[in-house]
């Protein structure tokens, strides 16, 4: 939908956050970068963008980077001046106290915000309990003492995760108490001199929840709980986020986190096998359902403050499995091919861990040697070995979520859903079932390829020459492999003495045909 053609409709959602100033976290991660498009659709005011210095790059040097760059702001380069207008930097850091933000910049804030939405988080599933607690729960908690101060607040959001509260069978739309209060948890991280003891002790702190992410997450909801009586809060809860389905773009994204980083590693050939049950549900959701899910929620919340708003944005009214979902990805096997792959796509998947690993050996341990070997040969960087090093921690850090199962009860969200006018259901679609899911997984292929390989959609031609001369060399290979096999086979069948083998094997009275 084009700038124009949202402008000229009218909605209460987008009338909601027209002409309003909003104050985000997260502005340049993923889930960041789709809601400035989508509010600078909307018309808003401002942007208040919370960044930080990176690498000797201001922020404001990194807000017009990620503006030229990326190709979710679909209507920059004929308008850059609307985004600039539109944006303005925060310099701070989400992990520091008070989150380091200036006198001058904290006074505006606290002035002109209407709207407080807080996606920024460690999202690195295994990071040390200390980094975890500094950016998902004291930053959460500071956040909210800005909020208390902010004199036309309307709404405070807070993306969190639906695996926040995943140590219970079902996740049902509420606060739920953790076992640890979260203020102790940060003043244990402060106030504790040997770092290395507490990262000694995390995995105990942590239990039951599978990992720190999670764990903090949930410690973050319940200081968000806490400022209920205070503020206006609303918590929306997505599962695992992939590219976007269709809004702004088919396919979008920007990280190889998650369910990308598996098809990509599968694209490329160097995923070929993988420890995930194909019989369970797939808890993903396209970025897009998220953010709209997210506006149309908060949007909500501001209107019923009253209410518990806590909201689960997953695909449990509309789920595909892991299996289907594999099938809908190798149907482009041949279709879409990437130039700089490893080798061709062979994605294999068991159940059992043991099996797993002890393919590893033969899919990824041997060829990785093969293929360093081959680069030392060539004067080259030995790489591919240090590769797989990291897609195995990455496929341990996956397997909790790809060997259970969760259910996420959704009659909130759906109540909001339901209550949604027809233009608001045209301009901010969110609905799950309206996913067709065999849909996603091609756009989902090609948007990997384009957007994560950078590779653009006119090479795919060159790309898939390339494709069939490795498919030819690979049945090649097999077929040596395979027959080297089969003779070490009948030779030690023969010297065994096998009864009638020269008949069983079909061999003519001058010796075995082979």
């Amino acid at each position: 939908m084009s700038l124009q053609e949202f402008q000229e409709n009218h909605s209460p959602v987008k009338e909601f956050y027209e002409g309003k100033t909003i104050f985000l976290t997260g502005g340049s991660g993923f889930l960041g970068k789709l809601f400035i498009e989508k509010w600078i659709k909307c018309g808003v005011r401002e942007v208040l963008l919370l960044m930080r210095s990176k690498k000797g790059i201001s922020p404001e040097e990194r807000l017009k980077a990620l503006l030229k760059k990326e190709a979710v702001f679909v209507s920059y380069q004929q308008q850059p001046e609307l985004y600039l207008s539109k944006l303005k930097v925060i310099d701070g850091d989400i992990s520091k106290p008070g989150l380091a933000i200036s006198n001058d910049d904290m006074e505006y804030v606290i002035k002109h915000t209407n709207i407080i939405l807080h996606s920024a988080a460690d999202v690195r599933l295994n990071e040390s309990m200390k980094e975890s607690v500094e950016t998902n729960v004291r930053g959460t908690d500071h956040l909210l003492k800005i909020a208390e101060r902010c004199t036309n607040l309307e709404v405070f959001v807070h993306v969190s995760s639906s695996f926040s509260q995943c140590i219970y069978e079902t996740v049902e739309e509420k606060f739920y108490t953790p076992r640890i209060d979260p203020l102790e948890m940060i003043k244990l991280v402060e106030n504790q001199p040997r770092l290395e003891e507490l990262e000694a002790i995390s995995r105990k702190i942590v239990e039951p929840w599978p990992n720190t992410y999670s764990f903090t997450k949930a410690l973050a909801e319940e200081v968000v709980r806490r400022s209920r009586s205070k503020l206006p809060v609303a918590i929306v809860r997505p599962s695992i986020v992939t590219s976007t389905y269709a809004d702004p773009i088919p396919g979008w994204t920007d990280n190889f986190y998650g369910f990308n980083g598996v098809v990509s590693g599968a694209g490329t050939g160097v995923l070929r096998i993988f420890h995930i049950r194909d019989e369970y549900k797939a808890n993903i959701i396209p970025a897009d359902i998220v953010i709209n899910g997210t506006l149309v929620a908060a949007y909500y919340a501001a209107k019923h403050p009253q209410e518990e708003n806590v909201f689960n944005c997953t695909m449990d009214e509309n789920h595909t499995t892991w299996g289907d979902i594999r099938n809908d990805c190798l149907s482009q096997k041949g279709v879409v091919a990437v130039k700089k792959s490893l080798w061709i796509p062979t994605y294999n998947t068991t159940r059992y861990y043991y099996v797993a690993s002890f393919l590893q050996i033969f899919y990824h341990l041997i060829p990785a040697v093969f293929f360093d070997l081959i680069m030392r040969l060539r004067g080259e960087k030995p790489q591919v070995l240090r590769l797989y090093r990291t897609v195995h921690r990455f496929a341990d850090v996956l397997r909790f979520f790809t060997n259970n199962q969760f259910r996420f009860a959704t009659s909130r969200m759906r109540h909001v859903l339901d209550g949604m006018e027809i233009v608001d259901r045209y301009l901010f679609p969110c609905d799950m079932k309206s996913v067709v899911w065999s849909k996603f997984g091609v756009n989902h292929i090609r948007g990997c390829r384009v957007y994560l390989l950078n590779e653009s959609w006119d090479t795919n031609t060159e790309a898939l020459k390339i494709h069939k001369r490795r498919q030819l060399i690979h049945w090649a290979m097999l077929g040596v492999i395979y027959t080297f096999f089969v003779l070490v086979a009948l030779r030690l069948l023969e010297a065994a003495g096998v009864p009638d083998l020269r008949t069983f094997l079909g061999c003519t009275e001058f010796g075995p045909i082979y």
